[in-house]
């Protein structure tokens, strides 16, 4: 895996990303990861990702990890933020690129916060990614302000892995280090999300698993969600 910083006309600030290249074969697909550093360091998706790809399950791929400029700033930037979704889909495509390879397909991949804006930045900027991997989305945020902004969104159809865990039903709940207050369960939000982009026309797998919040269950879904979604 090797370290990176990456130009922005878009954003304030440089931000980091770590590459770590398919180590089996040639690589048509490329996955870039939002919360780079839950990916790497909790979900420890670098090894999950090594057996199903030496046992063929899983095709090569090259992975981009994005990680957050501070514990603070990962609030405003996965809150649907078009700035933050305008630097993922023009600026991170032709970087991956320059810096990792060409590829025929980039997906956009996110856990919570990261989840709902990964949703957001596919729907705002279609064509860009080939689908995107939404684990336990933050979709309770600004009273599920996504769902209903859905039929104002380009009409485009995705693909979307949408999973949350039977065990995140809790509401009234503060997320420190910002104001960020979360009213609705995750569950009913994701589910009523689920609802809103198959009326959409969107292509949607729904994984209700055993489980909270919990980075062990995102990693325990995680080469199932691959699978499914980079499948032809």
């Amino acid at each position: 895996m090797t370290e990176h910083e990456i130009p922005s006309a878009i954003l304030p600030a440089p931000r980091k990303a770590w590459i770590h290249r398919a180590t089996i074969g040639e690589a048509k697909d490329c996955l870039l990861f939002l919360d780079g550093e839950l990916y790497t360091e909790r979900v420890k998706a670098p090894v999950i990702l090594r057996e199903p790809e030496a046992a063929g399950a899983l095709p090569p791929v090259t992975c981009v990890y994005l990680p957050n400029a501070s514990a603070a700033g990962r609030h405003p930037d996965y809150t649907c933020n078009e700035a933050f979704a305008d630097f993922l889909a023009r600026e991170m495509p032709p970087w991956i690129e320059r810096e990792a390879g060409r590829f025929e397909r980039v997906f956009l991949c996110g856990l919570s916060l990261s989840a709902l804006q990964a949703v957001f930045t596919a729907l705002r900027h279609p064509g860009v990614f080939a689908g995107v991997l939404a684990q336990s989305p933050s979709a309770w945020w600004q009273d599920e302000w996504l769902a209903q902004s859905l039929p104002a969104m380009p009409a485009t159809p995705n693909r979307f892995w949408l999973s949350v865990g039977t065990q995140e039903r809790q509401t009234n709940v503060s997320h420190p280090p910002t104001p960020l207050v979360q009213t609705t369960s995750q569950l009913d939000s994701v589910r009523r999300l689920f609802t809103a982009l198959t009326a959409a026309g969107h292509t949607i797998h729904l994984n209700e698993y055993d489980g909270g919040h919990d980075s062990a269950c995102w990693g325990e879904e995680l080469p199932e969600a691959l699978a499914w979604l980079i499948k032809d």
